[in-house]
């Protein structure tokens, strides 16, 4: 698995978008990593690929120490914003996740939140493991929208694949394959790991149908991979989607998802 930080830094130019309409995740996460990783109440993270700050933010409400780690400037302008607005302390460094700049064995958690696949996963993976302490470790996580709970998601699902094939990058087949073989391959290869745990949670999002319309647009494989007129297309055929499932006004609809986290330990505790 192998960067794309042209396109992961396309993501840079929508910032806002992607701040207002992303998922962000529940404390029954992290609660599940603190546990299993056996961290202190309050451990020192590093969360790398931190976009506007979802998962960020969400460690630094709980007394988490955490360092935000994105290439982006319009990203981390907006996490920054966030994290004062919330009355945070959130750190932020503007690098590459391959290459962070910080100390060595300095940090007790690293997280990826909806970025690994962005990354070269074994440089990644080494610098995870050289700014991680003996014993700490790493929870690489991803919301995934879950067509199996919803007759509608697995129309979009189709759609999505419909329309990605059109474009010049087939981004959606990273989408599908994240947390699944291109992960477990990544950590089964890097040998800087113990064995790894998938930790599988569930939930849902209240989302109205122009805020699963802006959801859809901040995806790479739609905003950056399609053409002008198939973006058009696409928003007019979901819009037809939408309101043949009985989702139009402003109503909120419940979005299901599933959070594929993978957890391991650094080896050599």
């Amino acid at each position: 698995m192998k960067a794309d930080p042209i396109r992961a830094r396309s993501f840079d130019a929508w910032a806002d978008e992607y701040d207002r309409f992303r998922p962000g995740y529940p404390d029954e996460l992290f609660d599940a990593i603190q546990q299993r990783l056996e961290l202190s109440p309050r451990p020192q993270v590093v969360d790398l690929g931190a976009g506007t700050g979802r998962a960020s933010l969400a460690m630094a409400e709980r007394g988490w120490r955490v360092t935000a780690v994105e290439p982006g400037q319009a990203m981390l302008d907006v996490l920054r914003a966030r994290a004062t607005d919330a009355g945070l302390l959130v750190a932020t460094i503007q690098a590459d996740a391959e290459s962070t700049g910080i100390d060595p064995t300095s940090v007790d958690l690293v997280t990826a939140a909806q970025s690994f696949h962005w990354f070269d996963a074994d440089q990644a993976l080494n610098e995870m493991a050289r700014i991680l302490r003996p014993g700490g470790g790493i929870a690489l996580f991803w919301n995934v929208r879950d067509p199996e709970r919803s007759p509608f998601l697995a129309d979009y699902s189709g759609l999505l694949r419909r329309y990605a094939q059109s474009g010049e990058d087939p981004g959606i087949g990273r989408y599908e394959s994240v947390g699944r073989d291109d992960t477990r391959h990544a950590l089964e290869s890097s040998g800087a790991f113990e064995p790894h745990e998938l930790l599988q949670l569930r939930q849902e999002v209240a989302m109205s149908p122009g805020q699963f319309m802006g959801m859809a647009f901040t995806a790479s494989y739609i905003r950056a991979a399609l053409s002008a007129a198939d973006q058009d297309r696409f928003r007019m055929e979901l819009g037809a989607l939408l309101g043949r499932h009985g989702h139009d006004g402003d109503r909120p609809f419940p979005v299901p998802y599933r959070i594929d986290c993978w957890i391991a330990r650094r080896r050599g505790r």
